[in-house]
């Protein structure tokens, strides 16, 4: 259970108010909660988004964001965090879990992009100025991603006026160690304006368990020809880069890849800008 509903000292499903709760009644409820721990000081509480769940219906995720501060022997410890409440009518849950499947709802609950996320660093391909706007968080070592992403790839590139495509990294390092100086290449490749190599890193088969960066990046030198160094790739500016996008997706609740947003909205199916391409591109389901 999270940090938050534990501090809040309340029985695993609880009452709001008389009706149905407004996003005023949440923040009491959190604010309540948390001071009535007299170990507690309460700063802030704050709802970032609200969002419908498609399953089960009639239920609302609130994220929440708040600060307090922990009294401890050698002083306060100021603590904030994020956390998430699910909410129907007037009750109150720390949890969904789908008894079929065992999966938690927390898990799969990602926030919306605003316009800061469509900045011409992280604009891959397309048009700044494109009707649609797609945001992807990526490994290129994942299985998943290298089936989407170069769909996007190709989508923006043959409708670079329907579509812009941003692309933030988010290399799952425990699963594919190989993927973070494989990113740390795509940030460097994509400054040298080499878009083509980026793209033929999603096509190319490499040793994902490889932890050593020297050979990983001999191995991208030996299949595609491109002769990159550890200095290269560990340039501050590309580390930087790497570590700002982490910590957006981090922000973002964003847990696995690849994670797209379609005009500023998650996008679970991956597949919303399918929609809006001619019909005779379109994937049989989207006819």
């Amino acid at each position: 259970m999270s940090l938050m509903w534990r501090l809040l000292n309340v029985s695993v499903v609880a009452a709001l108010s008389l009706g149905a709760a407004t996003e005023k009644d949440v923040v009491k409820f959190v604010k309540r909660g948390l001071s009535s721990n007299p170990d507690l000081k309460v700063y802030k509480v704050d709802i970032v988004e609200k969002i419908p769940l498609e399953k089960p219906k009639g239920w609302d995720a609130y994220v929440v964001d708040f600060s307090i501060g922990l009294k401890r022997p050698g002083g306060e410890e100021n603590v904030t965090q994020r956390d998430i409440l699910f909410v129907h009518d007037r009750y109150v849950a720390p949890d969904l879990v789908d008894i079929k499947t065992n999966r938690s709802m927390k898990t799969r609950i990602v926030l919306s992009v605003d316009k800061s996320f469509y900045d011409r660093e992280h604009l891959i391909f397309g048009n700044p100025d494109a009707k649609h706007k797609i945001v992807v968080f990526s490994d290129p070592l994942c299985p998943f991603c290298r089936e989407v992403v170069p769909k996007l790839f190709e989508a923006a590139k043959k409708h670079p006026d329907l579509f812009a495509l941003y692309y933030y990294h988010l290399p799952i390092e425990a699963l594919h160690p190989a993927s973070v100086p494989l990113a740390k290449a795509i940030i460097y490749l994509k400054k040298q304006g080499n878009k083509e190599a980026i793209e033929k890193i999603y096509k190319t088969e490499f040793n994902y368990e490889e932890k050593d960066e020297k050979k990983v990046l001999a191995e991208l030198d030996k299949k595609l020809g491109l002769k990159l160094t550890p200095q290269q790739i560990n340039q501050p500016w590309v580390v930087t880069e790497l570590q700002e996008d982490r910590r957006k997706a981090k922000k973002l609740m964003v847990r696995g890849t690849p994670t797209v947003y379609f005009d500023g909205k998650y996008d679970r199916t991956r597949e919303m800008y399918q929609k809006y391409l001619p019909k005779s591109e379109r994937k049989s389901e989207h006819k």
